[in-house]
């Protein structure tokens, strides 16, 4: 069995162990709307793992969202790293043994691993459709911008993921962005913007009831803004 596969196949701890070793707080957000955030990647990270273990050929695409909640929830505190170093690795096929990996998050360990060798089309994975493997991220933004809300609790996950995956997005800038310096720094910038109005709307959304709605629903286009400006910019297709 890969090393990939003895992980999501003994995935069904992972969610207890991620719980008792990820921190409260992630780069500039607040420590309640981090520990939601985190909350919600460890469940959607169990999830993409127990889809990849129960029929792996249909579930290509969940892995490398999958390797993406990995880094978001490294993104959320120096214990969210050290959890999610042995699944990263363990997803990229780089750990000799995957389920001692697992085994050691289960036991509340952080355990060996770093953060090496995931790319931008990992990080950009949860923003893809969700029978696709990702998160639905864009598509759930492009409705929002439609119709003009969404659910805050929603809204706060949303935007703390965007703000944890411009961590690194900022350092991947893919093959048009590395043709000039002047195209280095715009994509840094709309990467920089992508993570502000993230920031704006979870920590809006994170109101909840006390929300000013009109300001989430703009936070919202705003933050659709970033991803258009960006793909209008850097994409190819």
């Amino acid at each position: 069995m890969t090393p990939t596969l003895r992980l999501v196949v003994g995935g069904a701890g992972l969610f207890a162990g991620l719980v008792a070793l990820t921190a409260a707080s992630a780069a500039d957000l607040p420590p309640a709307v981090a520990k939601k955030a985190a909350a919600a990647d460890m469940a959607a990270l169990q999830e993409k793992l127990d889809a990849i273990a129960a029929d792996p050929a249909k579930n290509k695409g969940a892995v490398r969202t999958a390797r993406a909640l990995a880094l978001t929830l490294a993104a959320y505190g120096e214990d969210g790293k050290a959890a999610a170093g042995p699944v990263l690795a363990a997803l990229k096929g780089k750990t000799p043994d995957a389920k001692k990996a697992l085994e050691a998050l289960k036991a509340g360990k952080g355990g060996a691993g770093g953060l090496d060798g995931y790319d931008l089309e990992d990080v950009m994975s949860p923003f893809r459709v969700a029978k696709s493997g990702g998160l639905n991220i864009e598509k759930d933004l492009q409705a929002a911008r439609k119709g003009g809300k969404m659910d805050p609790a929603e809204a706060e996950v949303l935007g703390a993921r965007c703000v944890a995956l411009a961590e690194y997005t900022v350092k991947l800038p893919n093959d048009k962005a590395k043709t000039s310096p002047a195209m280095t720094k715009s994509w840094e910038r709309l990467s920089k913007d992508m993570a502000a109005a993230g920031k704006a709307v979870a920590e809006e959304a994170g109101k909840g009831d006390k929300g000013d709605a009109k300001k989430l629903s703009a936070g919202l286009k705003k933050l659709d803004a970033s991803c258009t400006n960006c793909h209008n910019q850097f994409r190819d297709e």
